[in-house]
Formats: C-alpha cells, sequence, structure tokens
C-alpha cells in the first residue's frame, strides 16, 4: 500500500499499464488524476530498452506488480516441464 501523493513522487514501473491502471495501486492515483500513462514505464520497455530504467541514483522508483494471467500459465507450463524433464513425484490432484 502507498499514499496517492507518494506515487507521484516516483518514477513508476509496472508490468502491463492496462492492467495496473484498472486495478493495482496504480488505480487510486489514476482516478486522482495524480498521474496519467506517460508517467509510467512498463518494465518490458526497460527489458528491452525500449524504455529507462531508474534514472539516477537519487530517483525513487516503485513497481506494481499486478500480473497477467498470461505470465501466470507461463511460469506453471515451465515448471510442468522442468519437472517431468527431472522426473520429480507428481501429486494427482
Amino acid at each position: 500500500e502507498i499514499a496517492v501523493g507518494e506515487i507521484a513522487r516516483t518514477h513508476v514501473f509496472c508490468d502491463e499499464w492496462e492492467q495496473a491502471s484498472h486495478g493495482g495501486e496504480l488505480a487510486a492515483a489514476v482516478e486522482a488524476d495524480a498521474i496519467e500513462r506517460a508517467d509510467v514505464t512498463e518494465l518490458g520497455g526497460v527489458l528491452t530498452g525500449a524504455a529507462d530504467g531508474r534514472r539516477s541514483d537519487d530517483e525513487i522508483t516503485i513497481f506494481d506488480s499486478t500480473g497477467l494471467a498470461i505470465q501466470d500459465l507461463a511460469i506453471a507450463i515451465a515448471a510442468y516441464e522442468r519437472a517431468d524433464e527431472l522426473d520429480l513425484v507428481r501429486i494427482e490432484l
């Protein structure tokens, strides 16, 4: 939890703008007009080099991780495949 006024003082990162702006810590800041799309950097942009990460040593950054179902599914598939490769015991549900 973070106060709207504090969010406005930071360089904000999120996993995906559309989701974060409607349901995460950022939603209240968007509703209060404290931040807008241009104020927020998606993590994917930083990872691909299309966007800057932290711009100075004294810059305060926050990350709103709302998560995406497709990411959860991708991780579950990777874990399942790795467990299969290692022939690990499975619990049938």
